[in-house]
């Protein structure tokens, strides 16, 4: 099995009927695969969302995802984190609902803090090169 195929099989079951709310709302919404990509990129009028979709229950973050999340924030992108409907639907309305600080990740071995990841500030002041 591929590893594109692996990231596709595990989809959260409550991505379908996000992904379906999204395109209602008039949202071009594009599935990503990938270590540490958000699962859903949407896109109207210029703007780009990125949706990380979790399970209502225990939907954790992964290390890779946490770090991703911190870089995309410090670009200045949107990303958010959608376990229904009406959270996805708050986040492409300007309304960020749950980021990568709001959910559970897990520990990478030999890291001593995952939460220091996920804001934006610290990933900005350690990893900015000096022209």
């Amino acid at each position: 099995m591929s590893r594109c195929n692996r990231y596709a099989l595990a989809r959260d079951a409550n991505e379908g009927p996000i992904v379906e709310r999204i395109r209602l709302a008039g949202w071009f919404v594009l599935r990503l695969n990938g270590a540490g990509l958000p699962d859903l990129l949407c896109v109207r009028g210029g703007r780009v969302v990125f949706i990380e979709v979790k399970a209502a229950k225990d939907g954790r973050m992964k290390p890779a995802q946490v770090e991703l999340h911190a870089q995309l924030s410090a670009a200045g992108l949107t990303i958010a984190i959608a376990t229904t409907p009406e959270e996805a639907l708050a986040a492409l309305d300007g309304t960020v609902v749950r980021t990568v600080q709001d959910v559970r990740a897990e520990k990478r071995r030999g890291a001593t803090s995952v939460r220091a990841l996920a804001t934006a500030a610290s990933y900005r002041s350690t990893n900015t090169r000096k022209p």
